[in-house]
């Protein structure tokens, strides 16, 4: 595994690489918004010139000048938004693939998912950033502009646009802080009720046939009545601040027809000017309405913005590395421990060990004794908390990721088949030629299974192997283990679900293997596999408390007198 670069704000750093985009943006939105002016100019042109003058060909020439400078404000508009649309493209290309990549990895930490939601956030900053919601930001600084016109055409209609500006201004942050605490909390429980719920799909053979459906759903009900009383609640103060923003829009608009109407009957403006004072108002809080309009679109932008920091700082970036060829296969363990949070003591304990290569080791102890953590070490999913694990010589922090993948084979407890063809799968979803698919499936005894498929190795299974039985799902995933004849293999329960003609293509693989020089470590309670392994290894507690030959450490295991039910687990 790669060691970590620095650690840095990948988000604003992919904003940052994109400022062209957004000063092309920016520049185009000023020259729309200068041409705005164009439609007052011309109301106050045909008011004050040509009803005066009656000369139509000073009308035609206006219209003409308005036509133009409307027809441009438009194509600005279009290159803005396509501007934006490519920004966005450009962002997904830069920020997606590290989301899913820091998903993966820290799923694999966890030995759990906690759901894609950090991609679906990620889709709407991105779509909020780089789409009309970013429109506010760029029309905002416009806003002194057009109240300073206003001011300039007189005092008491730049006062009360002003005030009106900074009331409906106050009104939409108002609208945000007392939304923004239920938003959360709705979010919280909407992702935790869709979490549950896509577990609860994939294992609902288990909830049907056991009777789980009342139970379940009473705990999904909470999650989602949960998400929906908050919903409710801010949608209510929404609404409210909403409805008083639009009486106040509304009213700002009259008062100023108003003001303008008393100013123009004592003679202090032109009647037409009152309606080019009420456009250049209505353009002033085109921002404003903005504000109103995404302020969910806002919210949510915002918490995706730090939750999808916060998952990249988490999982900072690995350098790819130059590949260095290892020196032999030999697997070595030197004072390993490994730590979670959620558990006082340490899962594993200063474990030390060396598998040469060519040797089979058995790893066995009791159930949550960590093996199944000890195995996920072995093949670095997870890193331990102390200590360092090398193969062929070099630590796991030197091996370019990638290449020491294309060199572990590894068989979990459960399989992790995934939505795609048996070729897909075997192959890793890589570019393996059919020969070694097939060779990989030959060695593992269901290259006539897989024969037997609608479409052969391209049938499509379903999520986690869906259409195959639990023996053939386990079959496959070792085939997958297999391919490309791996210098490591780590198979965690690999004959849990097999029958005596599956442990026997087992038994074949793994003699096949150590005579080609392939280290392997095998946790397993069954005797079937365990009668090719060269030593044994008994952990208990997460410490290591025997390795050696098998008899040896069958009497350590019968001179430390476990309990029955543990003796039986390890036999």
């Amino acid at each position: 595994m790669s060691p970590n670069v620095p650690s840095r704000d990948e988000l604003r750093d992919a904003l940052i690489s994109q400022w062209r985009h957004f000063m092309f943006a920016g520049l185009f939105s000023s020259v729309i918004n200068l041409l705005y002016l164009s439609s007052p100019l011309y109301l106050m042109q045909v008011y004050n010139r040509v009803l005066v003058s009656e000369n139509v060909t000073t009308l035609a020439m206006l219209t003409l000048i308005l036509t133009i400078s409307l027809a441009t404000m438009g194509a600005l508009d279009v290159l803005r938004s396509q501007i934006l649309i490519r920004c966005g493209v450009r962002l997904d290309a830069m920020l997606s693939g590290r989301v899913f990549e820091a998903l993966v990895v820290r799923s694999a930490r966890q030995g759990h998912s906690r759901g894609s939601q950090p991609l679906r956030e990620l889709d709407q900053f991105r779509t909020f950033i780089t789409g009309p919601g970013v429109y506010f930001a760029f029309d905002l600084p416009w806003i002194p502009l057009y109240l300073l016109l206003l001011f300039f055409i007189h005092p008491w209609l730049g006062a009360l646009a002003t005030l009106g500006a900074a009331g409906l201004l106050g009104l939409a942050l108002l609208n945000e802080r007392i939304t923004r605490g239920s938003l959360r909390l709705s979010e919280a429980a909407g992702t935790r009720s869709f979490v549950f719920t896509e577990n609860i799909l994939r294992h609902s053979d288990v909830v049907v046939a056991m009777g789980m459906q009342p139970a379940i759903e009473r705990n999904w009900s909470a999650s989602r009545d949960s998400m929906m009383s908050e919903q409710a609640k801010a949608s209510d103060r929404n609404a409210l601040v909403a409805s008083t923003i639009r009486f106040a829009r509304l009213l700002l608009q009259a008062l100023m027809l108003g003001v303008g109407a008393w100013l123009a009957i004592d003679h202090q403006i032109m009647p037409a000017t009152i309606f080019a004072a009420s456009i250049v108002m209505g353009r002033a809080l085109v921002p404003v309405e903005q504000a109103v309009a995404t302020w969910r679109q806002f919210n949510e932008a915002r918490e995706g913005y730090l939750s999808v920091r916060t998952l990249l700082a988490e999982v900072p970036a690995v350098e790819h590395r130059t590949v260095v060829p290892p020196a032999g296969h030999a697997l070595s363990v030197s004072d390993i421990a490994f730590s979670v949070p959620s558990r006082r003591d340490p899962i594993i304990k200063l474990m030390s060990f060396t598998v040469q290569a060519g040797q089979a080791v058995g790893l066995v102890g009791p159930s949550g004794s960590g093996k199944s953590t000890l195995a996920r070490l072995l093949v670095g999913a997870i890193a331990p908390s102390d200590g360092a694990i090398r193969f062929g010589g070099l630590d796991y922090s030197q091996w370019e990721r990638s290449e020491l993948g294309r060199r572990i084979g590894y068989l979990p407890q459960d399989v992790g088949l995934f939505t795609g063809t048996v070729r897909e799968n075997i192959a890793r979803f890589g570019d393996a030629s059919i020969d070694d698919i097939v060779e990989a499936a030959r060695m593992t005894g269901i290259h006539e299974m897989v024969l037997d498929l609608p479409d052969q190795y391209d049938t499509l299974l379903g999520p986690g192997g869906v259409g195959l039985s639990g023996g053939q799902r386990q079959r496959l995933g070792l085939a997958r283990a297999l391919i490309g004849r791996p210098s490591l293999l780590v198979l965690d329960e690999p004959n849990a679900n097999l029958d005596s003609q599956g442990e026997e293509a087992l038994r074949n693989v793994l003699l096949a293997l150590k005579a080609a020089g392939t280290t392997i470590v095998v946790v397993t309670h069954r005797n079937t596999v365990l009668d090719v392994v060269d030593a044994l290894m008994f952990v208990r507690g997460g410490r290591m408390e025997k390795l050696g030959p098998p008899a040896d450490v069958y009497a350590h295991i019968k001179a430390t007198m476990l309990p029955a039910r543990d003796s039986a687990t390890v036999t």
